[in-house]
């Protein structure tokens, strides 16, 4: 599959769905009608999307975002939520993890407060890791995971392992020097004050 086809299916199905199951089920449609190997291929991309911000910079800047309630599990999730954004917000925020705070949706999800946030507003999409999955059972009646098997290729099913420093994700000093502009916009610096 072609990068910008990955790209333009994803950010298709931001504009024609209303929520991640209505995107989750239209991705799979799609994918569904394609070829096994672009479903393959749209499997690889996506974990190598997933790749970029797959850092644990990256995960103490989602556990910014989401008040600390952030574990490994959701932060998997959370990598498939700013994937799903589209293709510059991912280049943006996989450059910089304090990029995230210049995504509207960021600044709308602070601006309330993840305690007053419905289930529905988390920062998290734990559907798309299966949309490949499902739509390569649909198209073939056959798993995924045995198709890119053959290939050599071993499916991502959870974030990391992490390279590079690593850090206390609680420590306000290491969230306002890593991360100063989404730790400010989060209320960080009112509440070290």
């Amino acid at each position: 599959m072609d990068l910008d086809v990955f790209w333009g299916l994803l950010e298709q199905s931001a504009s024609v769905t209303s929520d991640q199951q209505e995107r989750r089920e239209w991705l799979t449609s799609r994918l569904a009608l394609l070829p096994p190997g672009d479903i393959c291929g749209f499997e690889t991309l996506l974990t190598a999307s997933r790749g970029r911000v797959n850092t644990f910079s990256h995960w103490h800047a989602a556990y910014v975002l989401c008040d600390g309630l952030c574990s490994a599990e959701r932060f998997f999730a959370f990598q498939s939520w700013v994937i799903g954004l589209g293709r510059s917000v991912l280049a943006s925020v996989a450059a910089c993890p304090d990029a995230l705070a210049e995504v509207p949706a960021v600044r709308t999800l602070l601006a309330v407060g993840a305690e007053s946030w419905p289930d529905a507003a988390w920062p998290l999409w734990e559907g798309l890791d299966r949309v490949a999955h499902d739509a390569f059972f649909a198209a073939t009646g056959r798993s995924l995971d045995n198709a890119l098997a053959i290939l050599g290729y071993v499916p991502v099913t959870d974030a990391g392992p992490f390279t590079g420093p690593v850090w206390d994700l609680d420590s306000p000093l290491e969230a306002a020097v890593r991360l100063p502009r989404l730790w400010e916009l989060s209320g960080g610096m009112e509440e070290a004050a």
